[in-house]
C-alpha cells in the first residue's frame, strides 16, 4: 500500500496580491510531494474560475476528490461579507473574516487529515486551530520584511510614544528600520482608507502579534530576499526570506488572477524594439479619479514613447480617455484590460515599469532587472517605494503637484519617463538587483536553501 502524501492546508487573505504568493507557495509545497487544499473566499474563487476556466477543467473546484500527492485542490469558504459588500473596504472585511473564519476551518481539520497549516499573515489569528489539532504552521507575510518588522515591533513604538494606541504616530521619530527611514513614507497601517479602516486594520495587527504571542506559529516566512533587506532581518531573525516567488512561470498552471489574461500584448510586444515599452500597471485596488485617469494618459501621449497600459476594470471612476489620445496613440500603444505580468516584464522589449509599487510587482520588477516610476496607492507600496528610489536607488517618484490640485501632471509624468530611460546609473543598479534576487533562487541560494528547509520541517 502507498503511503498517503502529506496534506497540507493553505489560507490566503482575499486579495489579488496575497492570493498569487500564497498559490505560488503551495506549487512548491506540491512539487515537494506534499497534497495541497487551497482555501479562497466564495467571491475570490468565482473570480478565479471565471478568469481560469481551466481550473474547473483540471478538476480543482470544490466537487472535487481530495487531492493526491503533488496537486493543488481549490476549495471555497464563505467570509462572512454580504454579497454585495465592498470588499475592497479591507478593515470591514478583515473583521467579518475574523468572526467567520475560525469555526470553518477548525470543521475542515476535523473532517481532513492535514498535516501542516500555512496562512497569509493577515489571518494568523486563525492558526489557534490548527495548533489545538497539532498540526505544524507557518504563515507568509507578502510584502518587505521591513514592514513586517514594523509590525513586530508595534509594542514598543506604542511603549515609547512613537505611536498612539490607535497606531497612529505622534510627530515623535521613528528610528530607522534596517536602512529604511521610515519617517519618509507612513506606515503600512496609516494609509489603508478612512482613519477607522486604519483602526481596524491596527486592531488586526494587533490580533495578530496576540496570536503570534501564544505559539500558534512555526514559521515566519517573507516574500523578500535576505540579501536585499540584510539589516532588517539581522535585527529580526525569526523572519525567514523565501523570496522572490516568482509566480506564472510553470506551464499550464494557473497563477490565480481575478481577471482574464489577454495575451494579445506579448504579439504586439514581440514587434517592438528591445528596451523601449513603458509598461503601466497598478494592480488589483488602486483607484484613480477622471482627471487624474485623463492627465495620465495625456502624460503617456506626451512622452512620445512607446507603452502598454493595463486598464482593469475599476481603475478609474470613470474611464474616459482624452478625446484625441486613442487616435494620437494607436500606433504605439497598447490598453489591455489586464496582462499576463510575468511574461510581460520578462520581456525584452519592456523598458521600465510605471507602478502602484505592490510588493509582488516590485519583485516581479526587480527578478527582470526592471527600473521603476513609482506611484503608491496605499498600505505598504508607499515603503515599498522608498525601498525602490530611497534605498536601491533604481526608480524615480511620481510627485504630486500641489499646484495643480493634487495631480501628478501630464508634464511630470512626460518628464519622469525621458529622465529615467536617459539614466544609466539608475538601469545599471536595476540590472545589479536581478542578479540578487536570481541568485537568491537558484539552487543553494538563501530563499532556495531556506524553503528546502521550511518544507522538509512542515513534513515533520
Amino acid at each position: 500500500m502507498m503511503p498517503s502524501p502529506a496534506h497540507a492546508l493553505f489560507i490566503p487573505y482575499p486579495a489579488q496580491g496575497h492570493v498569487l504568493p500564497l498559490l505560488e507557495l503551495a506549487h512548491r509545497f506540491a512539487d515537494h510531494g506534499f497534497a495541497v487544499t487551497f482555501v479562497n473566499t466564495d467571491h475570490v474563487h468565482g473570480q478565479l474560475i471565471a478568469a481560469s476556466p481551466e481550473l474547473v477543467a483540471a478538476g480543482q473546484d470544490d466537487g472535487a476528490p481530495p487531492p493526491v500527492s503533488g496537486q493543488v485542490r481549490l476549495v471555497s469558504v464563505s467570509d462572512g461579507f454580504p454579497p454585495d459588500g465592498d470588499r475592497n473596504d479591507l478593515g470591514t472585511l478583515t473583521s467579518a473574516l475574523m468572526s467567520s473564519l475560525p469555526a470553518t476551518i477548525e470543521n475542515m481539520i476535523q473532517k481532513g487529515q492535514f498535516r501542516c497549516m500555512v496562512v497569509d499573515y493577515g489571518l494568523a489569528w486563525v492558526l489557534g486551530v490548527a495548533k489545538k489539532a497539532g498540526m505544524h504552521t507557518a504563515t507568509l507575510w507578502p510584502s518587505c520584511a521591513a514592514v513586517m518588522a514594523a509590525g513586530l515591533d508595534l509594542p514598543e513604538l506604542i511603549a515609547d510614544g512613537m505611536l498612539d494606541k490607535d497606531g497612529l504616530p505622534t510627530g515623535k521619530q521613528i528610528p530607522p528600520v534596517g536602512d529604511l527611514q521610515m519617517n519618509l513614507a507612513p506606515l503600512a497601517w496609516n494609509a489603508a482608507g478612512t482613519e477607522e479602516a486604519q483602526k481596524q486594520i491596527f486592531r488586526c495587527l494587533n490580533n495578530i502579534l496576540k496570536a503570534l504571542g501564544q505559539d500558534t506559529v512555526d514559521l515566519l516566512l517573507c516574500n523578500t530576499v535576505k540579501e536585499l533587506e540584510e539589516g532588517i532581518l539581522s535585527l529580526h531573525p525569526s523572519i525567514v526570506p523565501i523570496g522572490p516567488l516568482p509566480t506564472g512561470l510553470r506551464e499550464g498552471k494557473p497563477v490565480g488572477n481575478f481577471w482574464a489574461e489577454d495575451d494579445s500584448c506579448l504579439s504586439w510586444l514581440d514587434a517592438q524594439p528591445d528596451r523601449s515599452i513603458v509598461y503601466v500597471a497598478f494592480g488589483s485596488i488602486a483607484v484613480l479619479d477622471e482627471e487624474q485617469f485623463r492627465e495620465l494618459a495625456r502624460g503617456l501621449e506626451l512622452s512620445g514613447r512607446p507603452f502598454l497600459w493595463v486598464v482593469r476594470p475599476g481603475l478609474a471612476d470613470t474611464a474616459n480617455f482624452p478625446d484625441e489620445f486613442p487616435k494620437t496613440v494607436e500606433k504605439r500603444g497598447k490598453i489591455v484590460t489586464w496582462s499576463p505580468q510575468h511574461r510581460v516584464l520578462a520581456h525584452p522589449a519592456v523598458a521600465c515599469f510605471m507602478s502602484h509599487c505592490g510588493w509582488n510587482s516590485v519583485m516581479e520588477g526587480i527578478r527582470n532587472g526592471l527600473p521603476f516610476l513609482t506611484w503608491p496607492y496605499f498600505a505598504d507600496q508607499f515603503i515599498n517605494e522608498s525601498y525602490v528610489c530611497d534605498v536601491w536607488k533604481t526608480g524615480l517618484r511620481l510627485l504630486k503637484d500641489t499646484a495643480a490640485g493634487g495631480l501628478v501632471t501630464s508634464e511630470h509624468i512626460a518628464a519622469c519617463i525621458e529622465n529615467l530611460l536617459n539614466d544609466p546609473a539608475t538601469m545599471s543598479r536595476a540590472l545589479e538587483l536581478q542578479k540578487v534576487a536570481s541568485r537568491s533562487i537558484r539552487k543553494d541560494g538563501t530563499s532556495f536553501n531556506n524553503l528546502t528547509a521550511v518544507i522538509n520541517a512542515m513534513k515533520g
